[in-house]
């Protein structure tokens, strides 16, 4: 608690509103730190050593993968709190969350079954899916679908006029 303390300290004497976010976004990474730890300890103790006889070399290899994409991912998302930006915006911050969070559920589950593997791969799925469905949508739906018209697009105020000058002409006729 000496570093909150501390953090407390820091956010009195400058006291803007940006100190003060990047102050509360670093507990949130400390905090998310920690059980990262806590659940590769976790996994280590279980899995690896516990129940060795179980364990192959590719839990052993699945270490270092995971270890990547924690170090990457948290290392963006602390240079994003220390900035004072917001952690939990749109864009790379908000996968490297997807990505902390997705490693820590295999992980924990990995304790249990091998098949929380195959968690890893549901986002490219999803994401996959996303841009087929947004290429579709998008792109190709209206390629294929756009009506062919014998000449140009003419604009509102163009048609309005015709439609007018229309009226205009079937008034005389009828008139006559």
């Amino acid at each position: 608690r000496a570093v909150d303390v501390l953090d407390l300290a820091v956010v009195a004497t400058m006291g803007s509103t940006s100190n003060k976010r990047a102050v509360k976004n670093m507990q949130t990474v400390r905090y998310h730190g920690f059980a990262i730890l806590l659940i590769n300890a976790i996994f280590v103790a279980w899995r690896l050593y516990w129940n060795r006889g179980t364990a192959t070399w590719g839990l052993y290899a699945s270490l270092l993968p995971t270890s990547v994409a924690y170090g990457i991912s948290y290392r963006l998302v602390m240079q994003h709190a220390e900035d004072g930006s917001e952690l939990f915006q749109k864009g790379l911050v908000e996968y490297c969350w997807d990505i902390i969070w997705v490693t820590m559920v295999t992980q924990l589950l990995a304790c249990v079954t091998d098949w929380a593997w195959a968690l890893y791969s549901l986002p490219p799925i999803i994401g996959a899916c996303y841009g087929g469905y947004m290429l579709w949508t998008q792109v190709v739906y209206p390629w294929v679908s756009k009506v062919e018209g014998g000449g140009p697009v003419e604009d509102d105020d163009a048609l309005s006029k015709k439609r007018i000058k229309a009226d205009r002409q079937m008034r005389r006729q009828k008139g006559k």
